[in-house]
Formats: C-alpha cells, sequence, structure tokens
C-alpha cells in the first residue's frame, strides 16, 4: 500500500484525537453535517492538507460567515497558544506580549466574546496585569493550551443562537467529541524540547498526550494532557507609568529655548519570564437511548508567570535639571530631542519580580433529545471558576548619594541626614541618543563604574503589591428545534430557546503594610489626625510621621526636627552594598541589545524576591507585614442575563440557497460595587495618602439594568456547484471592560526633590454608567470553491458602532502631602459612535505534487471619536488598516515543510496624557507594523513515529511603540526566536 495511503488510513483511524502542537494528525475534528463528512471522505488526503480541507468544508457549509481550523490545523502550525493558532485565519490578527500571543483581533476590534463548546470560557487572565505600571493584559487567551482543543470557530456576523458579546465577532472553543473515536482505544502524543533565543535556562520540556475509548459508540471517554515551560529575555524600553513628563516647563526652560519633550524616566530593562503551563481535559459521552444523549466536560488550565525585571531609571525631569547646555544637543522641529547629555541628580535601578499564578476549570454538562421526528431539543448547564494570584516585590537602589538619618553628636536633635553611601558621586552625566526613533541608547558621560563599583551602591525603598481575584460564572440554557409539516415543502426549521447566566468578577488590589507601632510611631488619630502607623515604602529616609505632630504631643521621638530632617530613623536597617553583599546580583549582560553601553550593573538579587512577603519580611525582622485591600483599586461586578431567540432557517443542502433569520433578546442586570471615601479627607492605613491604603471607605453598588434586542439574518446563494454568494446583516452587542467599569480613584505621586514631600503627578478612575458597545453591521462576501481544496473568496464588511468608549482627561484637585494641586486625572466616558469597514481577501490551493498555499490581506479601515492635541476622529484603537497571513506547505511521501508569515501595519494605541505646568497636553500612542515569519519541519519515520523541528519568530522581530512623531520612542519590546524539536507518536 501506498505511504500515503497508509497515512491517510492512520489520520481516519485516530479521528479527535489531535496530536496537537506537532506536525502529524491526532485525528479530524467532525464535519458540522453529515454530507459535509461524506465529501470530506472525498477529499482528505494527508497530514496539513486535510486539517485544510476540513476547515474548508466547515466554511463551505456554514451558514453564517465563518472561518474555522480544526485540531490538526492547531498541531500542524509552529503555535504556542490558541492566540496564535487563529492568528492565522482570515480578518483575525492577535496581540503580543513577552514573545506570547495574547489577546485576539477579528477585523482589528478585540471586544470579543471567547465560548467553550457554545458557553461563556474562564481562563483567569480577564484582569491579569503586568508591572507596576499595571499593564493590563486582560482577556488573554495565552492560557490556553492548543492541544486540548478539537477546533476552533471563529464568527464573523451572528445568528440568534449564539451568545451575545462580540462587537468583532464570536471565538468558539470546541473540546473533542469522544463519540468520534474508532471503537476501542485511541491514544497519540507529543514530546519536544524548546528553547527561546537570549534566555538563560537552556532547553526545557513540553508536550502533549491524548487517550480516548469508545465503547461501542454506547459510550466513549476522552482525555488530554498538555505541559509547557519556557524562558524568555527581552530589553523592554518604557516609562509611561510615570506621568510626569514636561515639554514647556522642564527644568532647564530658561537656558534651552527649543521645548521638548521629556519623559520623568526613562527605564531601559533587562526582563526575564518563566512561564509554566499545566492543561488538560476530560470529555465523554453516554447513548442513554435511541433518543437521548448524555455528554459532559471539564476543560482545566493553570499557569505560573514569573517574571524578573532590572531597570536603570535616566531621569529627564524632576531628577534632573535637564541638559547639559555646554554640550552639544539637537531638537528637531517637533520638539523631539535627538541627542545631547543631561545632568541627572539620581542614579537608580530598580528590581521588580511578579510571581503570578492562574487556576482556571469549566465544566459543561448537556442532555440531546433526538427521537427522529420533527422535535429536536437540548438542556444544558455550564458552571465556570477561576482564580488569580499576583504579588510583586520591588526595591529601588542608588548609585549615587542618598542622605537618612543618621546619628551625630553635633546635631542639636542628635541626628543628620547623611549620606548611607558617602563614596558615591552626587550626580553623573548621560548621554542620549534617539537612534532610529525605536530604540535610543544612553551612555555615562561621567562616573564610568557607576553602575558596577559597590562602594557606591545603597538599597534604597523596598515595598510588595499584590492582586487577587476571583471569577465565577454559570449558566442553563434550554433549546428546541421544530420542522412544522405544514410549511415542510419549504424545509423551514423553527428553534427557540431561553438562557440564564451569571457572572461575578471580584478584584482585589492590595500592599503589603508594615506595622511601625512596635517602633514607636504613633496613631495619629488619637490626636486628631488621618493618618496611622502604617507605612508602604520602607525607605530609610523617611522619618516618624509623629514628628509633624506639634512639640510637646505626648510619645512623639525625643529631639524630634522634622520627618525628612534631622530626626530620629523610623525605617532601619540601611544596608549597602559592602555592608549586605549577599543581596547584590550582578548582571553581565544587562540589556544585550547593547543600547546601554557597558552592559553590566550591580542590583538586588531578585532570585530572593520571589516570594514578595517573605522577602520583605526577612529584611525587617521585628516589624510586622501584613496584606491590606486598596478599596481604591479594587471592585466587583455581578452581571446576571436572561436572553432568549426565535430563529428560523429556510432552506437545505440541494435548494441552492438557505436563510437564516432571527432575533435574540437579552436583559441585563448589572451591579459595579466601588469603593469610595466615606469623608473628604479620609483615614488612611499608613502615614499617607500615598504611603498606605485607604481605611475608611464604603462600598456604593451601582446598579443599571437595560434590554437589547439583536436582530440577524444571514443569506447563502448557491450560483452553482462551486460559487456561493453571502450577505448578512445584524446587531451585535460587546461586554464593556471590568477595569473601565469597576477601578475606582487612583492617583500617582511623584517625591519632589526640592522639597522631599510627595506630589501628586497623574490619575484615574473607573466609570460605573458606562455603556455596552453596540454596534450594527453588514457583510456581502463571494465564495468561490474549485479543485481540489481550492478557494477565492472576498468579503466586505460594514460595522456602525452606536458608541464608543473614550478616555477623557481633565485637571481635577487632589489633596498630596505639598497640599494639593490639579492633577490631570482620566476617566472611560460614552463617547460617540465610530465605524469600521473594509474587506478581506483569501486563497488557497493543494497541488497534488505536494505544494500548497493558502493567503489572504484585510483591510480595515476606521474611525472613532476619540481626539488629541493634534487628531481628531482618529482610527479604533488596535484597528491596522492592512494585515496578511500567508503559509505555504509541501508534503510527500512522510516530508513536511511549512513556512508561515503575518504581518499588519502601524494602528491606533490610544492616548497619553500628562500635566505641562497649568496646561494638559495628549498626544498619541501608536504602535508600529509588525510581521512575523514561522517555520516547521518534520518527518514520518514510521507510520507510528514521526520528528518535527519548529521555528518561531525567526527573524527576531521586536514590538514598538512611538508617541505622536515615528522617532519620539515610548515603548520598545525585543524579539526573540523560540526553537522546538521532538518526537510525535500515535497508537
Amino acid at each position: 500500500m501506498p505511504f500515503k495511503n497508509r497515512l491517510g488510513l492512520y489520520l481516519h483511524s485516530v479521528a479527535a484525537v489531535a496530536l496537537l502542537a506537532s506536525p502529524a494528525a491526532m485525528g479530524q475534528a467532525a464535519p458540522a453535517a453529515a454530507d459535509g463528512a461524506q465529501q470530506m471522505d472525498e477529499i482528505i488526503v494527508t497530514g496539513f492538507r486535510a486539517s485544510l480541507a476540513s476547515a474548508l468544508q466547515t466554511k463551505r457549509n456554514a451558514n453564517e460567515i465563518i472561518e474555522s481550523i480544526t485540531a490538526e490545523d492547531m498541531g500542524k502550525f509552529p503555535d504556542q497558544n490558541i492566540a496564535e493558532s487563529l492568528q492565522r485565519l482570515s480578518g483575525v490578527q492577535i496581540d503580543r506580549d513577552n514573545g506570547q500571543g495574547t489577546k485576539v483581533r477579528i477585523r482589528g476590534l478585540d471586544q470579543n466574546v471567547t465560548l467553550l463548546n457554545d458557553e461563556i470560557f474562564l481562563t483567569g487572565l480577564e484582569v491579569f496585569t503586568l508591572g507596576e505600571g499595571q499593564n493590563r493584559n486582560t482577556d488573554s487567551l495565552e492560557g490556553v493550551p492548543s492541544e486540548l482543543l478539537g477546533g476552533v470557530d471563529v464568527y464573523k456576523s451572528p445568528n440568534a443562537k449564539l451568545l451575545e458579546g462580540g462587537l468583532g465577532g464570536i471565538i468558539n472553543l470546541k473540546t473533542r467529541n469522544p463519540l468520534a473515536l474508532d471503537e476501542g482505544i485511541t491514544a497519540a502524543g507529543n514530546v519536544r524540547m524548546a528553547k527561546s533565543g537570549g534566555a538563560d535556562g537552556g532547553w526545557k520540556p513540553l508536550g502533549a498526550v491524548a487517550v480516548g475509548y469508545n465503547w461501542g459508540d454506547k459510550a466513549a471517554l476522552i482525555g488530554t494532557f498538555s505541559y509547557d515551560k519556557q524562558n524568555t529575555q527581552s530589553d523592554v524600553l518604557g516609562g509611561q507609568n510615570r506621568g510626569n513628563w514636561r515639554f514647556a516647563e522642564r527644568g532647564d526652560k530658561a537656558t534651552v529655548k527649543t521645548n521638548y519633550y521629556a519623559p520623568e524616566y526613562r527605564y531601559a530593562t533587562d526582563r526575564d519570564q518563566t512561564r509554566e503551563r499545566i492543561g488538560g481535559s476530560l470529555s465523554g459521552a453516554i447513548v442513554l437511548n435511541d433518543s437521548l444523549e448524555l455528554s459532559g466536560d471539564w476543560f482545566h488550565s493553570e499557569s505560573d508567570i514569573l517574571t524578573s525585571e532590572a531597570s536603570l531609571k535616566f531621569p529627564f525631569t524632576v531628577e534632573s535639571p535637564g541638559l547639559d547646555t555646554t554640550k552639544p544637543y539637537t531638537i528637531d522641529s517637533n520638539g523631539v530631542l535627538i541627542n545631547g547629555t543631561l545632568i541627572a541628580n539620581s542614579a537608580e535601578a530598580i528590581s521588580y519580580v511578579q510571581n503570578s499564578s492562574v487556576d482556571a476549570d469549566n465544566f459543561g454538562l448537556k442532555l440531546k433529545y433526538d427521537g427522529g421526528g420533527n422535535f429536536r431539543g437540548s438542556l444544558r448547564g455550564a458552571y465556570a471558576t477561576a482564580e488569580l494570584h499576583s504579588d510583586s516585590a520591588n526595591n529601588d537602589v542608588r548609585y549615587t548619594k542618598y542622605s537618612v538619618p543618621t546619628a551625630d553628636p553635633t546635631s542639636p536633635t542628635g541626628y543628620s541626614h547623611q549620606a548611607a553611601n558617602p563614596a558615591a558621586p552626587a550626580n553623573y552625566l548621560f548621554t542620549y541618543n534617539n537612534g532610529d526613533g525605536k530604540l535610543p541608547s544612553f551612555a555615562l558621560a561621567s562616573t564610568p563604574d557607576l553602575y558596577t563599583n559597590p562602594a557606591y551602591g545603597y538599597f534604597k525603598s523596598h515595598w510588595v503589591f499584590g492582586d487577587r481575584a476571583d471569577l465565577e460564572n454559570y449558566s442553563l440554557r434550554a433549546d428546541g428545534e421544530y420542522d412544522p409539516e405544514f410549511i415542510a415543502a419549504g424545509n423551514v426549521h423553527l428553534s427557540t430557546g431561553y438562557r440564564f447566566a451569571s457572572r461575578d468578577v471580584d478584584y482585589v488590589r492590595g500592599r503589603y503594610l508594615a506595622d511601625y507601632s512596635g517602633k514607636g510611631e504613633l496613631d495619629g488619630t488619637k490626636f486628631g489626625q488621618k493618618w496611622t502607623p502604617y507605612g508602604y515604602f520602607q525607605d530609610g529616609a523617611i522619618g516618624f510621621k509623629a514628628c509633624e505632630l506639634p512639640k510637646g504631643t505626648p510619645g512623639i521621638p525625643a529631639k524630634c526636627d522634622n520627618r525628612f530632617g534631622n530626626s530620629p530613623p523610623l525605617i532601619t536597617p540601611f544596608q549597602t552594598f559592602t555592608g549586605a553583599s549577599g543581596r547584590v546580583e550582578t548582571i553581565n549582560n544587562f540589556f544585550s541589545s547593547g543600547n546601554v553601553v557597558g552592559g553590566k550593573i550591580l542590583v538586588q538579587d531578585r532570585s530572593q524576591m520571589k516570594d514578595g512577603q517573605a522577602w520583605i519580611q526577612a529584611l525587617y525582622p521585628s516589624t510586622p507585614f501584613a496584606f491590606y485591600a486598596e478599596p481604591l483599586e479594587s471592585f466587583r461586578v455581578k452581571e446576571e442575563t436572561h436572553s432568549g431567540y426565535l430563529m428560523a432557517d429556510i432552506g437545505d443542502a440541494g435548494d441552492g440557497y438557505h436563510i437564516n433569520v432571527g432575533a435574540r433578546l437579552i436583559h441585563t442586570n448589572l451591579t459595579v460595587y466601588q469603593n469610595r471615601a466615606t469623608d473628604p479627607d479620609p483615614v488612611y492605613l499608613g502615614t499617607d495618602s500615598w504611603n498606605g491604603v485607604l481605611r475608611d471607605s464604603e462600598t456604593i453598588a451601582n446598579e443599571r439594568s437595560y434590554t437589547d434586542i439583536l436582530p440577524s439574518l444571514n443569506m447563502v446563494f448557491d450560483l452553482d456547484e462551486g460559487q456561493k454568494v453571502r450577505f448578512a446583516a445584524g446587531r451585535v452587542v460587546a461586554r464593556q471592560n471590568l477595569f473601565d467599569l469597576g477601578r475606582g480613584f487612583r492617583v500617582d505621586f511623584t517625591r519632589n526633590p526640592t522639597t522631599n514631600l510627595f506630589e501628586a503627578t497623574n490619575g484615574s478612575s473607573g466609570n460605573p454608567d458606562l455603556d455596552p458597545f453596540r454596534a450594527s453591521q453588514f457583510d456581502l462576501g463571494y465564495e468561490y470553491y474549485f479543485g481540489r481544496q481550492g478557494l477565492v473568496s472576498l468579503v466586505g464588511f460594514w460595522k456602525e458602532v452606536d458608541s464608543f468608549i473614550a478616555n477623557e482627561t481633565k485637571p481635577e484637585f487632589v489633596m498630596d502631602q505639598a497640599g494639593g494641586r490639579n492633577t490631570p486625572i482620566t476617566r472611560p466616558i460614552n463617547g460617540e459612535g465610530g465605524r469600521v469597514r473594509g474587506f478581506e481577501l483569501g486563497a488557497q490551493y493543494a497541488f497534488d505534487w505536494g505544494v500548497g498555499f493558502n493567503v489572504n490581506y484585510t483591510y480595515s479601515d476606521s474611525k472613532s471619536p476619540i481626539f488629541n492635541d493634534f487628531d481628531k476622529g482618529l482610527p479604533i484603537p488596535g484597528v491596522a488598516k492592512h494585515a496578511f497571513n500567508g503559509q505555504v506547505y509541501y508534503e510527500y511521501e512522510g516530508l513536511e515543510a511549512r513556512l508561515s508569515y503575518t504581518w499588519r501595519t502601524k494602528s491606533f494605541a490610544g492616548n497619553f496624557g500628562f500635566g505641562d505646568g497649568a496646561v494638559n497636553r495628549t498626544l498619541g500612542i501608536w504602535n508600529r507594523s509588525y510581521g512575523q515569519l514561522d517555520a516547521q519541519l518534520g518527518y514520518q519515520v514510521t507510520e507510528q513515529i514521526g520528528v518535527t523541528l519548529e521555528g518561531i519568530n525567526l527573524t527576531k522581530e521586536d514590538q514598538s511603540q512611538y508617541l505622536q512623531y515615528k522617532n519620539l520612542p515610548f515603548s520598545y519590546g525585543s524579539g526573540s526566536r523560540r526553537v522546538m524539536a521532538g518526537v510525535r507518536f500515535k497508537l
């Protein structure tokens, strides 16, 4: 028997059990209709071609505008998670973070809904944030292993039966149907090793296995398990989490007459990240009798994400008086600093370690009735729960002089502020070169051993914060279908159903606070004050708050001068690099891109910070630490929906047309629980508002109800055997972002080095009155099917959005340690409407001699009500005007090779605002264009064993953003290559 025929038989024998994440098939997803299955038998060849044929047939048979991917597709793609699998589809793009595919965009929109077997899917990453700057990777699919799924459908046009929630579309993840297995046992799997470029730790193991058993088509069970661990290293440029930028009101405005954009800091970050992911699923089905079938599934995923960063902070404002005008500098006509030498009053690095764990479980149970008559129905229940736990430890080290209260017999109080690191320089110079506008370079212009001389280093500030989240969904639904006899000649099928669902998200942001009661700090509330003896920042320069009380107050430390002056120390011990050398980590290849000249720094040892609470407690053993929720940054969202639908399908296979028409009614009860201060001048668990959490708060329940009616129409007409025309129209709705709804009033503070007082710089708040995203949409498409796996398709789309969420920044008075000031505060609001329109062009073909291709291009033109100081009617954030996906493959006599490329142009990412004296400035953030090349090579050694070699991001493409002007860098993340090699097997 020829090899390809034997392989085809084996592919058929392991139907629905995929080898996922490897080039050989573990199985095929069952086609949507029986006649589709017969057609599939005719066109299946082998391997990847078979998977594309299955997806193509699903698209051809569908009544909606849909893109599909089968389990074998995911196995054949060199993909790390389900998001990356989906990026190959027409009209689908993804966001990336640290080399991982995260959020899925359909026609550029990220307001989509993800389902698992037609019900809302929980990943646990719905409220995940990364870093002190709270980079929100919400609704990420990076924790979903491709190995656990049998297929995915992406609906771009809805019908009334599909769940609501997608503005761009609906992503329906599907587990395998165990009854589709052949009788007896079926098993397949893979074992691989992977290495990410630039990361330490060498090769890491990963693999997957799927085992199923079918008891003669009466009962069946299938289970899957996957494991993946990877280390990545990336160079990151940041600074957006510091809002104290300047343009005109800079420290050097008197000597530099040309205004230029100056961030508070540029952060040059060396980031190491370890991700360990475990996934498992279990699906079972029992045929109770000729009419009833009971099925259930459990989908489990857990991820541990350890992020370790070391960042050098280069000051341009606040801690810098600005440019050294005795040396050359260049500022262009847009106010972009091209190069120059800056004076810095402080040299610091921060060690940051975030340790996050995410667990999610999704359960489903379904009873299906089909007695062969005119009525069919089903009852279904679903339950999902997820938990997020994350702690983040931080330490600033200082390389320039830093003064702390020190015993001094010559001082009237017995103490004076003296440098804890007296050998360190008082200031330094560094050069800045903007380069190509993507990644600037920095070099020391004085004190060349600044970052490497242990005599300079002082462990300055220490703090730990954390995130906690509990998420729970459950639903009950009933669906029925009826074929009315009185219009049977028209092939009319009626469907109706009802669903009740509940969603509950409880998110807590908190801080680990030190209790200073045992160190002699007073409780200010006993003296009419608004502070208590707790502290968040453990910084030796911060003295007793009690020193601010009137002299003679009982209990205040003896000989108080002022809190930041010649007073006794509160936070001890003070530790330097030489005195506590066991805390020092040497990074020899810091910022491996080479854009920080020197490439070696000394920082706090990040390996000691994995358990944040234990680490900070060990530093201050006599001061107890505990986790306290920050009410203003915590929230809860509870949503209950009642929905029903009525739908009619007209026309069957052979009629030459199909019309699907219906409407879905959804009534939503939404409650957003926010916290607010009970007093305009509240009491804090902490010595200051910036150094603790709000103590006196109350929870406000913001209750709303609204009803949506979502009509939908899908029409398909067969022009002939190979040509189809599709038209779709509908009304869609998408839920509001959880953080936009729930987060409370948050303010960032920065210490003024002149006054030693903390001043408000910027802030943000949520808005519980936000409306959902609502839109009307229209699609018109043409599809031409020819030959074996031949398709040319063209779809035009138009989506009119009623209202977009826009961020509004206004000055508001905020009280701070210096008496308060007008501070730019950003809030989401219900903005005006917008639109996205464009077209998708796709083509694919499989030649008889082993070569095939699959390409698609998407054009998306969008407009939103967002504006800034330079532009209005800006594009919808995240929508790239041009996007392309392409893959070429070859399969012959066991040899398999494939090359895949994805690319999209620049896109608008949102606005960035800052206060510049009395002026509030707002500029646009733009994502640069991005392309990625992946490849895969495999060989089927025997009918049971194959070998694979895969490469992801072969050219190590980086990602970056610019601020308004292409040469004004905003953020940057270097790209790395991941290589995987392994063995696949099947039984």
